[in-house]
């Protein structure tokens, strides 16, 4: 089975929810809230939380929907796309990555505008991601804003990789709440308030800050 992804990729090749054995279906009953059983016999997310708001996705795919209804996937990767977020097929994601300096609550409120509920600053889920972000380096999705040495995730997304450099984080002078990826491929917390490059990741994930 092949889904659009930018181009034609292999199911396997997508971070989204897509239709799989999980969802499967024969009536809305058998879906979670805010999804629905489309004609294909797949639980999918509903547009607009069920309003209505007609549809189709002819242009990526040629498939006949019903009309309130969309496969996650494809969705999710045409908002990505039209966004501006390319795939990496190295980190398996949709990103942006932006050279002009930010803060760090600036950066995420951009990131997070582009794709309501889908986008947000790259979060280093995997060591695929570690890797591409070192290449790019600036602001990442983690912050111990809220408490203290308890870093989170912008998407609240756990088991992330946090590839500290050495006697980081230090919260120097007190005050360094936002973590950034520096030369080499190691984190490093910084004041919120600096300007750094950033990459923000579109992968259907809503983050709270």
């Amino acid at each position: 089975m092949r889904i659009v992804c930018g181009v034609l990729l292999l199911l396997t090749a997508c971070e989204f929810p897509s239709r799989a054995a999980p969802y499967a279906c024969e009536s809305n009953a058998d879906c979670e809230p805010g999804r629905g059983c489309d004609d294909q016999g797949f639980c999918v997310l509903t547009l607009d939380g069920g309003t209505g708001e007609a549809t189709t996705l002819d242009a990526l795919g040629g498939r006949s929907l019903d009309a309130t209804l969309a496969p996650d996937a494809d969705l999710i990767a045409a908002q990505c796309q039209a966004a501006g977020y390319t795939f990496v097929p190295a980190a398996s994601g949709y990103y942006r990555v932006f050279t002009a300096g930010a803060s760090w609550t600036g950066a995420q409120a951009a990131c997070k505008s582009h794709v309501a509920g889908a986008s947000h600053l790259i979060v280093l889920s995997t060591t695929a991601e570690v890797s591409y972000m070192a290449t790019q380096l600036g602001w990442v999705g983690l912050s111990d804003g809220a408490a203290e040495g308890q870093f989170v995730t912008v998407t609240g997304e756990t088991g992330d990789q946090r590839p500290f450099q050495n006697g980081q984080p230090d919260n120097g002078s007190g005050s360094e709440d936002c973590v950034q990826m520096v030369s080499g491929g190691q984190l490093n917390d910084d004041q919120c308030d600096n300007d750094h490059r950033y990459v923000c990741e579109c992968d259907g994930r809503t983050s709270t800050p």
